[in-house]
């Protein structure tokens, strides 16, 4: 453990997507000399900078944040500055649990500095009605992101960020469009035609994969530069079941859009989660479709009787789809 003369001041700073909103007030530069200068004029001595930016206030789980309280914890730290208590957090229990419990037991003292909150000269009676205040807050954008996310939707404009695989955003309209990609559109074609001679997502995925067919995560790092759920440099070709099954199944290549297919569990839970399709979304049309309906059609029938092939002889077409005159059964390959 250090010495208590060496011990840090840290100045902790936050910005969520919310509060660059409002301006630049609250921007990690605004809050940085904020607070260096506040040190400065107090004689603080060993600062510290860390921050978070783009990070909600309801998760205490943020980087910079478990940096801070590792500090903390190992008796590194003598003082934690910030701006004012919604950098801190916006969630009034566990703030409170943090500037009550938490930074006393560890001989912390905790300041924020625009609300008068200082723990060396006792109880700010008020604190606990801002944290209050600061909660609400959250929960206050995340109903109106949601309303406006809604809005948006109904529109008929995308509400997801990235343009889906087999797509790419339209330059003429690249906020609320997209059109087919030469490049990708194909491999969407190819994939339902596997799908439509019998083959199912485990299998097709295999054969992208011995095609060496780059998979989506791939194909978006190689053209955008940004790195996405699945991608690894080490396996471009390594296709997942589910991942063909959810292409088999978007209604999006057939040219109509769904939205708000997912959600948060709470303001507080991020963890995604499915809509009940009631809740969704769903406008038909909004752009030129990659998979034609008798298509899809098709490969619906075939994916929601899910049969399994005997061997690995080619399946006909219309196995499945033809039914016995007699007995009324569906029929297969001899």
């Amino acid at each position: 453990m250090k010495q208590a003369t060496k011990k840090y001041t840290i100045l902790y700073a936050r910005l969520s997507q919310e509060d660059g909103s409002q301006g630049d007030s609250n921007s990690i530069q605004n809050q940085r000399l904020m607070l260096e200068k506040y040190a400065k004029d107090n004689g603080f001595k060993n600062l510290k900078f860390l921050y978070d930016d783009g990070a909600t206030g309801t998760n205490f789980n943020r980087p910079a944040f478990q940096e801070v309280m590792a500090l903390i914890e190992n008796g590194e730290t003598a003082t934690l500055i910030v701006k004012d208590m919604s950098r801190l957090g916006r969630e009034y229990l566990e703030v409170g649990r943090l500037t009550e419990i938490v930074f006393p037991s560890y001989g912390v003292r905790f300041i924020a500095m625009n609300d008068g909150v200082d723990s060396l000269y006792g109880d700010n009676e008020f604190t606990p009605f801002k944290n209050i205040i600061n909660e609400w807050y959250a929960k206050d954008c995340s109903k109106k992101g949601k309303a406006s996310a809604r809005i948006k939707a109904e529109s008929g404009a995308r509400v997801g960020s990235r343009p889906p695989f087999g797509y790419q955003k339209d330059p003429a309209d690249p906020k609320r469009k997209i059109i087919p990609d030469e490049e990708t559109a194909p491999i969407i074609q190819h994939i339902f035609s596997l799908c439509m001679n019998g083959k199912g997502p485990s299998q097709i995925a295999k054969q992208l994969k011995e095609e060496h067919v780059p998979i989506p995560a791939y194909f978006y790092y190689e053209k955008n530069g940004v790195k996405v759920t699945g991608f690894d440099a080490d396996n471009p070709y390594d296709w997942k079941q589910s991942t063909v099954a959810r292409i088999l199944e978007n209604e999006v290549y057939l040219g109509h859009t769904v939205n708000l297919k997912y959600t948060t569990l709470s303001y507080k839970n991020k963890k995604r989660v499915e809509r009940p399709e009631n809740e969704r979304v769903r406008i038909e049309n909004t752009h030129d479709a990659i998979i034609d309906k008798a298509t899809w059609n098709i490969v619906q029938d075939i994916r929601s009787r899910k049969r399994r092939r005997a061997n690995m002889a080619e399946q006909n077409i219309f196995s499945g789809l033809i039914y016995c005159k007699d007995c009324g059964t569906t029929m297969g390959t001899s």
